[in-house]
C-alpha cells in the first residue's frame, strides 16, 4: 500500500470543523474526508459508508480518527479494525490529523505511534511568560 484516505469521524460536526481547520494549514487535501453522527442518528450508516470504501479499495490505506476514546463514533468504527488497510485512531487534534495527512505513503504502527506520541507531547497547560520588568522588583 502506497496510498493512504484519512476520514475524520465524529460526533456533530467536529470533525468537519477539524477538517475545514486543517486545510487552512495544510491546503485542500482530496485524501480528507469526514463525517459526523447527528443528534438522534446511529454510527451504523458511517460505519457501512467506510466500510464499502475499504472493501472496494484494498490496495489503500484508511486512517480514521475519531474524536472520543469509548464514544459511540469509535466504539462502532471497532468494526473496521480488523480490515488489513485501516488503522483507528481516537482522541482527534488539529496537530495529529496533520501529521497523519502530510506524512507520505502508507503508515506502518511504528510510524503512527510516534505521530501519537508528538500529539501527547503537544498537549498542556500554557503559563503566561514572567517578564524581565515584571521581575525587577524582586531583583534587588
Amino acid at each position: 500500500m502506497t496510498e493512504k484516505k484519512v476520514i475524520l469521524a465524529s460526533h456533530g460536526k467536529l470533525s468537519e470543523g477539524m477538517m475545514h481547520s486543517v486545510q487552512m494549514i495544510a491546503g485542500k487535501n482530496e485524501d480528507l474526508s469526514c463525517m459526523g453522527m447527528m443528534p438522534g442518528e446511529h454510527y451504523q450508516p458511517m460505519v457501512d459508508e467506510v466500510e464499502r470504501q475499504v472493501k472496494e479499495n484494498p490496495d489503500t490505506q484508511y486512517i480514521i480518527i475519531t474524536d472520543l476514546f469509548g464514544g459511540s463514533v469509535c466504539n462502532g468504527m471497532t468494526m473496521l479494525a480488523g480490515y488489513p488497510n485501516v488503522r483507528l485512531l481516537a482522541g482527534m487534534n488539529m496537530g495529529l490529523v496533520i501529521n497523519v495527512l502530510l506524512t507520505p505513503g502508507a503508515l506502518d504502527d511504528q510510524t503512527l505511534a510516534e505521530i501519537i506520541r508528538e500529539s501527547r507531547e503537544a498537549l498542556m497547560q500554557v503559563q503566561p511568560v514572567e517578564t524581565a520588568a515584571e521581575n525587577e522588583e524582586d531583583f534587588f
